[in-house]
């Protein structure tokens, strides 16, 4: 969905619902974790890029379910921009094997691997900026080899808050607009006193309420999974509950903003998930001559965009824009207007905006979205 058609849909869903805050927020997939019995699998480092994620090459995602090799006995079930399905009439040990052998082939480096909870393992692996799992196991009694995949430029480390650390070897494997994940090869105590230290050195404050959070993982699923087997059949081990608290950290950096960090035990090593939520309205990057409604009140602040509670009606809103901007040389287009909510365009050179408006009782919700922005 475009971000114009997005703006124009929160303002639907504000209208009818009445609701205050707009649903801006990143949903990250952390890889399901475990600490299976014998032996962990050992984290490649020894291929490990630098902090900044990637290798310093450019890889696309887009023609992975094309190129992707298919085992002996199995077939491309579906696919689309992020992930594929491929259906296996072969042992799950012969396939495992097949992948295990033939993705180095391709360029493919192994990661980690962990045990699910369908009968299977799930494996990790990496080609240029591309991060790649594979999930082998049998849903309805059928083996079925899940991938997901995704592109994460280095670049991506950029919108990291100013002069956040990381530890040496940490690898980004996952990132959003205000969202990260790495990988990092160090047992995750270290990581949590890293950051301790780290992080109170930048004068950032501790912000309270947090601590340890949830169980450091198990496998796919946590088990919610029955799975069934073909005659014959032996799964692969299956995963065993860490019982090690994720740590929680959370802290309010100078600017205001503020960020949360959980670091998940994973065997030997940590994964680290970075949440920033920003707080004043210069984090959003909107262009220096777009006012600021007076006497506003910020609700939500995301890349582009930040909402706000006003104390005045729809139309007095209205005509203030009107003025301000046009006196600024913006020009007005594409107006959206219904009972209760009104969306109105404007250009200036190759910058876009909009002021979204939503009638909510006695106070007017005001979003304004600059989608050519890139704070």
């Amino acid at each position: 969905m475009s971000r114009k058609n997005l703006i124009i849909l929160t303002v639907a869903i504000l209208f009818v619902g009445g609701a205050c805050n707009l649903p801006f927020s990143s949903t990250q997939n952390v890889p399901q974790t475990s600490n299976p019995q014998g032996s962990p699998p050992q984290p490649e480092t020894a291929t490990q890029p630098p902090p900044s994620g990637g290798n310093g090459q450019s890889g696309s995602a887009s023609n992975v379910p094309e190129s992707f090799p298919v085992a002996p006995n199995s077939q491309m079930s579906q696919s689309s921009s992020d992930s594929f399905t491929i259906l296996s009439q072969s042992s799950i040990q012969a396939v495992i094997q097949y992948y295990t052998d033939e993705l180095p082939k391709q360029g493919w480096a192994s990661r980690y691997s962990d045990p699910n909870f369908t009968g299977g393992v799930i494996q990790y692996w990496k080609r240029d900026n591309i991060y790649l799992s594979l999930d082998f196991g049998f849903i309805d009694g059928q083996l079925t080899i899940q991938g997901q995949y995704k592109d994460v430029e280095p670049q991506e480390a950029q919108k990291l808050p100013k002069d956040f650390p990381l530890p040496g070897q940490a690898e980004m494997v996952d990132a959003g607009d205000t969202s990260w994940e790495f990988y990092i090869p160090e047992p995750y105590t270290d990581v949590t006193s890293f950051y301790n230290q780290k992080l109170a050195s930048l004068n950032w404050k501790s912000a309270p309420g947090m601590g340890a959070g949830g169980l450091g993982g198990c496998g796919s699923d946590c088990g919610s999974v029955q799975a069934s087997y073909p005659p014959g059949t032996t799964p692969m081990p299956t995963a065993t509950t860490d019982y090690r608290n994720s740590n929680e950290l959370s802290f309010t950096m100078p600017d205001g903003n503020e960020i949360d960090l959980t670091i998940t035990p994973h065997q030997n090593a940590t994964l680290l998930d970075v949440e920033e939520t920003l707080k004043n309205v210069e984090s959003a990057g909107l262009p220096k001559d777009v006012p600021i409604y007076p006497g506003a009140v910020v609700q939500m602040v995301a890349p582009g965009t930040v909402e706000f509670q006003v104390n005045a009606d729809m139309k007095t809103i209205e005509n203030y824009y009107s003025e301000q901007l046009k006196a600024a040389g913006w020009a007005p287009e594409n107006p959206f207007e219904t009972s209760g909510s009104y969306n109105q365009e404007w250009s200036k050179g190759d910058q876009k905006i909009s002021i979204a408006l939503v009638a909510s009782g006695q106070t007017t919700n005001l979003v304004i979205d600059c989608e050519s922005c890139n704070p």
